[in-house]
């Protein structure tokens, strides 16, 4: 891979995204939405173009390049708070993906990759459960954008590859999820809440996922679909629970002091046998040293 387009450029993802593709030589173009978007995350050898998701199509004309190698598609509206359950904020967020299929396809793209969570899983059987999580369409909409995506890409003849993610942490990360939201927590001397946290999660730090990401877009992928993560999922609360032991013996994790949402997670979502053997994909360290790191960074500053 030598040359790639990444929107979201200056989102979380895509900021560490962009690191790991910079020092694997690969020329990047970031798409950003406007002038007024943040972009000191960004290096400042990249080459970066304002172009809003509803007038992506303006690429076309905007990059003069035919030799871009990948298209990495992770701009999305609503990822956290209320705007998950935004049902008209995650229509459009499909609609866009399609758009950017499109775009890739006339800018004679190799490859087309889009970003997942792993709360599609939950969705694909969403009729048939009792619940009303926030973040259930969300889920959906990530869901049905996917399988929109597979529809397309094959009749546009687009090499296409869906990326699920599940919970990343690490580095510059204040979206609220539960890493963010009990480091947060722990920092400012409060006690962080959940549920009795019996569910396997795989908590994903940051370059590694930044990492998986580069190499589904380098190597000859042989899925349509991979699952991003260590490849050693726990259950939640030993996450939690190790999380309290490196922060310090005065930190408190509150298990059991939120109800159940209903949700049910299984271990077999979070296989990543194909992603290691298509691509060679293997974690640097483990969940106790890159908390570590990530505990000792959100030291220096105030979150």
């Amino acid at each position: 891979m030598k040359k790639a387009i990444v929107t979201g450029a200056n989102g979380y993802i895509g900021t560490w995204l962009i690191k790991e593709l910079l020092k694997n030589n690969v020329e990047v173009i970031a798409i950003v939405r406007n002038r007024d978007s943040k972009i000191d995350t960004l290096p400042e050898n990249v080459k970066i173009l304002y172009v809003e998701l509803n007038s992506i199509e303006t690429l076309v004309d905007l990059v003069r390049d035919r030799d871009i190698d990948v298209f990495y598609h992770l701009a999305w509206d609503g990822t956290n708070g209320s705007d998950r359950a935004d049902y008209q904020l995650q229509l459009l967020n499909a609609q866009y993906a399609c758009d950017s299929a499109v775009v890739a396809k006339k800018l004679n793209c190799k490859k087309f990759i889009c970003t997942g969570t792993i709360t599609e899983e939950i969705a694909k059987n969403i009729l048939n459960l009792d619940i009303n999580a926030m973040n259930s369409i969300y889920g959906v909409a990530k869901h049905t954008t996917h399988c929109l995506l597979e529809v397309l890409c094959k009749n546009l003849d687009l090499p296409f590859v869906w990326a699920r993610l599940s919970n990343i942490y690490g580095g510059n990360n204040l979206t609220g999820n539960i890493i963010s939201y009990t480091l947060k927590e722990l920092q400012q001397g409060n006690k962080p809440s959940f549920s009795k946290a019996e569910q396997p999660y795989d908590l994903m730090y940051i370059k590694d996922a930044a990492k998986a990401l580069y190499l589904i877009g380098k190597e000859n992928t042989n899925e349509s679909c991979y699952f991003i993560g260590s490849g050693s999922p726990r259950i939640l609360k030993e996450y939690l629970l190790t999380i309290k032991d490196i922060y310090g013996s005065n930190a408190e994790i509150g298990l059991g002091e939120r109800p159940e949402d209903g949700l049910e997670y299984d271990m077999e979502w979070f296989d990543t046998t194909s992603l290691k053997r298509d691509t060679g994909f293997t974690i640097k360290n483990t969940f106790e040293q890159n908390i570590q790191e990530t505990i000792n960074a959100l030291q220096e500053v105030k979150i």
